[in-house]
């Protein structure tokens, strides 16, 4: 790849995450191009030189902002050598930037809203799915792990795989609701409750 094509994928990349920055503080649909272009430090029309849409910009800020939280919760396990431990570690550092990170609540719930809204719409389908399939597979990676020096008992790589898609669709559904109730309940000792639960009864 030349130096050229390098550098507009790194300023395409350091646009969309300014713009997440925006979208977190003012949502999907109030913030404005004009508040992306200042956060990044360019022109309005230098956007749309990377980006063919608002849309377009939105899909790709959701990514990143995925891949980056992903990468910084892989970096951070991999000093943990045992795969239960790594397991719960990786769930319970989701629950930490949930709970922690006052940006998080809001980006969920607006990422939420917008695919609901566009469920036609491919790249947003497309950013949906790329997502969820992110999540799960860090979580594989752990199991697959654990399988093959036998902390987990599985039959096989597809029974891991769907213990993978229960656990990132319960971390999103528990959340989800941990929020539409104004936190009625325990978030931590929920998910404790869970995963003592889904390692005791399922793959230990």
């Amino acid at each position: 790849m030349s130096a050229r094509k390098i550098d507009k994928e790194n300023k395409k990349r350091d646009i969309a995450l300014a713009a997440m920055s925006v979208f977190a503080d003012h949502g999907f649909e109030s913030a404005s191009m004009s508040q992306v272009a200042r956060e990044a430090g360019v022109g309005k029309g230098t956007i749309y030189e990377y980006f063919s849409s608002k849309d377009d910009l939105i899909a790709m800020s959701i990514r990143l902002w995925m891949d980056n939280m992903i990468e910084e919760m892989d970096r951070a396990l991999e000093k943990i050598p045992d795969p239960e431990s790594r397991l719960k570690a990786y769930v319970q550092s989701w629950v930490d930037m949930f709970l922690n990170d006052e940006k998080m609540p809001r980006l969920i719930v607006s990422i939420f809203q917008l695919f609901m809204t566009k469920l036609d719409d491919m790249a947003y389908g497309d950013t949906l799915r790329i997502m969820f399939r992110a999540g799960v597979s860090s979580i594989e990676k752990i199991l697959f792990e654990g399988m093959e020096s036998g902390v987990f008992k599985f039959d096989s790589y597809m029974e891991a795989e769907k213990v993978a898609v229960n656990l990132v669709a319960f971390l999103d559904g528990i959340c989800l609701d941990y929020l539409a109730t104004a936190g009625a309940f325990d978030l931590r000792d929920q998910v404790d409750h869970y995963m003592k639960y889904l390692l005791e009864a399922d793959i230990k």
